[in-house]
């Protein structure tokens, strides 16, 4: 594992730092906020999305731009390879073209040398970080904007103490798990008890292996028969099986909770605020600062294919329609995604999830979560009662309900976290450009995830305290 003090040391040198990014996921969000922010960026991708970048150039800055093939003329250069990209040139944005995503670890001497830090995303996690994150936890030797070696967890199927296992460890509700065995042959699965609840088995899907598949039931013998039916029909690999996860299905809305902390902010005096939480709740002067440096900034939901065409046909259909003998499997491939908000007296249930998970990270990875992660949830509304771990939750956060009949059973909207992004959440895209409402009304300006990723290595860089932010 490459150590955070290695990486501290190389961004003490930084004078000008350079933004890098993967091109893919969220790449346009953070060139354009590093863009907005007046520092260079270098976005590294494929000759087959390169296009992406070319079409879409990141040029200019706080001005409206009346010449777009002039600025681009003066703004972009195009390398394929990295000793070519000189610091002293004049340009603001380079696209850097390689073979393959993991070129780049061929050239961290380089990245160094044009005092890059690297904004993490899936596709860097993915295509760079190998199996477990490995290639960027042993030879990706950049500062990384955010917590190297946190990106595993998100691996599910990889690491032991994935995102489930912090979910656990910190209280926090998410949907249940129903444990099974797989036959030997593996040829099906059978539930060590019997449920009688939909659910949703969740493996690695056949086709794209860093995506899953989802087959969903009515009950557990339901679940049984229809893995049986998919492996002999060979919609699933049978290996699979034995890294599959078999949950509730959680009728609920979808939204994902895109946070930032800032551990710039976490060394500040945030004034009465500060003080009351100190005071009210019993937090430490440290605790109260990392809960108000943990910064809410935005909401969004997905759209998935082949699913969301699927649900826009009638019921009867639905049923009819075998999709095995199509080309169009049942999938949730994440697709699309758009900006929602959410009910304001949901907000109070939001914010001890994150400050519940950050702090974990804190407790079992030290420093813990840096700058962009996303919680990814399920809200839905339930009847609590006493021996519901659910019901603890909502007691510990204070369900805030005034129209509760006394002695009446408690219903209330529950969020369910089934997912934990731990770098820059791609569903931020949906901001880019335009900004979230929640980070807007903050900062009185236009402020993506990008903008604020892009912020805090500014103020990091006047503060003179860049090590405080990489890893």
């Amino acid at each position: 594992m490459i150590q955070r003090e290695e990486m501290q040391e190389v961004v003490r040198r930084y004078k000008d730092p350079v933004v890098l990014i993967l091109g893919s996921h969220s790449a346009l969000d953070a060139a354009a906020g590093a863009r907005n922010y007046h520092l260079r960026r270098i976005i590294y991708t494929t000759t087959e999305r390169a296009n992406i970048y070319l079409q879409n150039p990141i040029v200019g800055y706080e001005e409206p731009i009346k010449d777009l093939p002039s600025l681009v003329n003066k703004d972009i250069i195009v390398r394929n390879d990295p000793k070519d990209i000189k610091k002293t040139a004049p340009w603001d944005q380079c696209i850097l073209v390689f073979d393959h995503y993991k070129d780049i670890l061929k050239y961290t001497d380089v990245m160094r040398d044009l005092e890059c830090i690297q904004v993490p995303n899936r596709a860097f996690s993915v295509y760079v970080g190998s199996e477990a994150c490995k290639e960027i936890e042993d030879n990706f030797d950049v500062p990384i904007i955010g917590t190297r070696s946190l990106l595993k967890i998100e691996n599910r199927e990889e690491v032991r103490e994935n995102y489930y296992w912090y979910l656990e460890q910190a209280g926090i509700p998410h949907p249940e798990e129903f444990l099974f065995d797989v036959n030997s042959g593996q040829t099906g699965i059978r539930f060590k008890a019997t449920v009688e609840r939909p659910m949703v088995l969740k493996v690695p899907h056949k086709s794209r292996r860093l995506e899953r598949g989802f087959i969903f039931a009515a009950n557990s013998s339901d679940m049984e028969e229809k893995v049986e039916d998919y492996v002999n029909a060979d919609i699933i690999n049978p290996i699979d099986l034995t890294v599959g996860r078999a949950e509730e299905y959680v009728p609920g809305v979808t939204a994902n909770f895109n946070f930032f902390y800032s551990p710039i902010y976490a060394k500040q005096d945030w004034g009465e605020p500060e003080r009351y939480l100190m005071n009210a709740k019993g937090l430490s002067r440290e605790r109260a600062r990392m809960w108000l440096s943990n910064e809410f900034m935005s909401i969004d939901e997905r759209r998935e294919a082949t699913h969301d065409g699927v649900i826009r046909m009638g019921a009867e259909l639905q049923q009819k329609v075998k999709w095995e003998k199509t080309p169009y499997p049942r999938t949730f491939e994440v697709t699309a995604h758009l900006p929602i908000s959410l009910r304001e007296s949901l907000i109070r249930k939001i914010h001890p999830i994150a400050d519940s998970f950050l702090e974990k990270t804190m407790e079992v990875d030290p420093p813990g979560l840096i700058g962009a992660y996303c919680i990814q949830t399920l809200i839905t509304f339930k009847e609590l009662h006493s021996n519901d771990p659910d019901f603890k939750w909502v007691q510990k956060v204070g369900h805030g309900l005034y129209d509760v009949p006394e002695g009446g059973v408690l219903s209330d909207h529950v969020p369910k976290v089934q997912d934990v992004a731990t770098r820059h959440g791609g569903g931020t895209n949906t901001h880019m450009g335009i900004g979230a409402q929640y980070s807007n009304a903050k900062y009185l300006c236009r402020m993506s995830m990008g903008d604020r990723i892009a912020l805090e290595i500014v103020n990091a860089r006047e503060r003179q305290v860049l090590p405080e932010i990489v890893t």
